[in-house]
């Protein structure tokens, strides 16, 4: 007798044939069991899937590049880059070459892209074609590439509006095109910094602009050009968000004709004195509601600027609680190095207190003699520094009212976030040229911008996407057949939100 058993698991059916049989010799019933696939649906009917020839495995392969490869094209990257680069390249599917150099910047090599897209194992050579292709300046190739996508991505993500903010990556080496101008500084030896602003969507962090910047100077007319290249992508209302380091009077004039919100340096005299007027600030009168936290404003305008302040006695509390137990910490460094005979000089000695005393040697008066030392605790240096804990100073040429000044602000670190997912993948930089720089900026922007939307789709974090996708493996067989190993219940869940099957 033969039939067909149904065995369900983790919501999958596998079916397999079993024939009962009597067994000649010994007279006893026996069973043979033969797989036959696994049963799935698909557009609504039941489909048979054949088991695979599993006796030999040739290789097994990571399946996130190919992911975000896929999610790319899904989105028009590949139709919208192949339609930019026409007339401008003539390297073979250049358009999919450099879709896959993004995913492996941010997924790493040895993935299926290969497998599936058509295009083999990138070797060096073409590597290095691709780059110098994305990096040309003449025509900007990253540009084209960046303004073909502008439009779909700002129409399908950017209803809540633009974010933007100036960051650096750290180069290695002797030289580097971008730095040629004298605007860069040595840190640790060979190590040096190249600026770059980056424009994300508000929501979801997904990237619309960049630009590399000279060096490691930034200064506002890097935010006006900047500002002035959003409003050639469609972006017609422009609200400039700038922190402490570009504020200056001749900063705020270049801004003219711009919304403006900003951070008052806490080096500027009217910060202190803003404060100090508004020891009162908790009052009924000054509070608002911002998310689940209270906090309390007052403003006020000085020669014609709208200053805020604001007071968080939440955040007072935890910038309190830190610093006096940092402050314990050195005190404990201080008694210990009080005690300590082993110093070999005085230097020896003055090298090693003030390297342990970091963000606090202008609160200890400390006095030297020969091997020796004293200390005491500068109070009122201690009292000024925490009379500022919990305020945040803002200026604004806006008329927006105080809550939302603060929301807005706020919500800049949307693309702090980015600027964190995108420079472990670019630090250490190895990269002597400005063309160099610029391709392996924009590779590794675009690399997160499929992981970005792939999010922004599934309501969910990057971390979470590229921790998901980065589990999900084929296995390859000596036949040349494939398949994807069982997936989890999270990223089932994945696939079946983005609609992708392996």
């Amino acid at each position: 007798m033969t039939y067909i058993r149904r065995q369900v698991k983790n919501g999958h059916a596998y079916l397999s044939r079993v024939r009962s049989y009597r067994d000649k010799e010994t007279g006893k019933v026996k069973q043979e069991v033969t797989y036959i696939g696994k049963e799935v649906e698909k557009d609504g009917e039941r489909t048979l899937i054949p088991p695979v020839d599993r006796r030999t495995v040739r290789h097994v392969l990571d399946s996130a590049g190919y992911i975000m490869y896929l999610q790319a094209l899904d989105n028009g990257f590949l139709a919208n880059y192949e339609d930019a680069l026409l007339g401008i390249t003539n390297i073979k599917d250049a358009a999919k070459k450099i879709l896959i150099l993004a995913a492996e910047t941010i997924a790493g090599p040895d993935h299926s892209i290969h497998l599936h897209s058509g295009i083999p194992e990138l070797k060096e050579k073409e590597i290095r074609d691709v780059v110098e292709l994305v990096g040309m300046k003449d025509p900007d190739v990253a540009s084209v590439l960046e303004r073909s996508m502008a439009a779909d991505l700002i129409r399908e993500f950017g209803s809540s509006g633009i974010v933007y903010d100036l960051s650096a990556i750290r180069y290695y080496g002797y030289s580097n095109d971008l730095a040629k101008y004298g605007h860069y500084y040595h840190m640790n030896g060979e190590n040096r910094e190249i600026n770059f602003v980056l424009a994300v969507t508000k929501k979801h962090g997904i990237p619309i602009h960049y630009r590399t910047i000279a060096g490691n100077i930034p200064s506002v007319s890097t935010i006006h050009a900047f500002s002035g290249e959003l409003k050639d992508y469609g972006i017609l209302t422009i609200l400039i968000v700038i922190d402490r380091g570009v504020y200056s009077a001749d900063n705020l004039k270049d801004l003219k004709g711009y919304g403006v919100i900003g951070a008052l340096p806490s080096s500027l005299s009217i910060h202190d004195e803003l404060i100090h007027r508004s020891r009162d600030i908790e009052n009924s009168r000054n509070y608002i509601q911002y998310q689940s936290e209270t906090i309390f404003s007052r403003e006020e305008r000085i020669r014609g600027k709208r200053y805020i302040v604001y007071f968080s006695p939440r955040l007072r509390s935890q910038r309190l609680e830190s610093f006096y137990s940092q402050l314990a910490e050195k005190e404990a460094f201080l008694n210990d190095m009080m005690s300590r005979k082993g110093f070999r000089s005085q230097r020896d000695m003055i090298g090693t207190i003030e390297s342990g005393l970091k963000g606090f040697r202008n609160l200890v008066d400390i006095r030297y003699s020969e091997l020796t030392f004293t200390y005491t605790l500068k109070h009122n240096a201690i009292q000024r520094r925490t009379n500022t804990f919990g305020y945040t100073v803002l200026f604004t040429n806006t008329q927006f009212p105080a809550s939302e000044i603060l929301r807005i602000y706020r919500e800049k670190d949307v693309v702090e976030k980015a600027f964190s997912h995108i420079k472990p993948h670019l630090e250490p930089f190895f990269s002597r040229t400005e063309e160099g720089t610029r391709a392996r900026l924009f590779l590794a922007i675009l690399g997160y911008s499929m992981i970005a939307i792939m999010a922004a789709k599934c309501n969910t974090t990057y971390n979470q996407v590229l921790e998901t996708i980065s589990g999900i493996r084929e296995v390859v067989y000596a036949n040349g057949s494939h398949a994807h190993v069982e997936y989890t219940k999270e990223q089932r869940e994945l696939m079946e939100k983005l609609k992708i099957e392996l």
